[in-house]
């Protein structure tokens, strides 16, 4: 049992992540729904949370069908269906997707968004593995960039599919997701009622934190239709 990727919880009995930690051929990465466990309500990275973590098993995994493995990442997005509904607690509740009017009002350049996981705290290259595997649960807040500033720091085509975020080298503040992080959620609390949207997913980047480099995320509402649309025809 190792980590793989995070996630969020969408509904009782769905996890949304990167279509990426389950399939990416390059790598030879194929899991099926028996390789997985979605442990939910986590704080701590190893440990055993008693009385606070659920762990459920996997029903079915969806990816996106035009997930574009071959070239940029295009609809990294996936789907599992837990084999049985979860139970919300203090510790253990489902955030929102964001409607069109939330997603218009937030996703704005200079907004910030928030990244949470248990991904590598810097690029690893020198340093030992456990050094940069932090033991709880990080958070980084990091402000959405211009898509032309986005698409200018890569040589990868970037889609509509996707946003970027993070801070520009003369801004003095920093962070960023890094290896570990994949497929956990980017989130915006709305000022209008209060509630914390998912308004994207940890997708890919080039290094972590690095100068003039960012993050970038599946954008989530512009695959809204394909979410609806796999939980109505296979269960809510």
């Amino acid at each position: 049992q190792e980590l793989l990727c995070g996630a969020s919880l969408i509904s009782d009995r769905w996890v949304l992540t990167a279509a990426h930690c389950l399939l990416y051929p390059p790598w030879d990465k194929n899991f099926t729904e028996a390789d997985l466990l979605v442990r939910i309500g986590k704080h701590s990275r190893t440990r055993y949370e008693r009385k606070v973590e659920k762990i459920s098993m996997l029903d079915k995994i969806y990816i996106h069908p035009r997930y574009n493995w071959k070239e940029n990442l295009d609809r990294d997005i996936a789907l599992l269906k837990l084999k049985r509904p979860i139970e919300f607690s203090e510790y253990i509740h489902p955030v929102c997707l964001p409607d069109k009017e939330t997603a218009a009002k937030l996703l704005r350049v200079g907004f910030k968004g928030r990244v949470t996981g248990w991904g590598n705290r810097r690029e690893t290259w020198t340093t030992s593995v456990a050094e940069v595997q932090p033991s709880v649960l990080q958070v980084v807040n990091l402000p959405l960039v211009e898509r032309p500033v986005c698409k200018d720091s890569t040589r990868i085509r970037i889609t509509e599919n996707m946003f970027c975020a993070g801070y520009k080298p003369g801004e003095g503040k920093r962070g960023d997701a890094c290896e570990g992080d994949s497929g956990g959620p980017f989130v915006m609390k709305s000022p209008s009622n209060n509630r914390w949207y998912q308004m994207g997913i940890v997708s890919w980047g080039e290094g972590c934190d690095r100068d003039g480099k960012y993050g970038f995320y599946t954008h989530v509402f512009r695959l809204k239709r394909w979410i609806q649309k796999v939980i109505d025809r296979f269960g809510s």
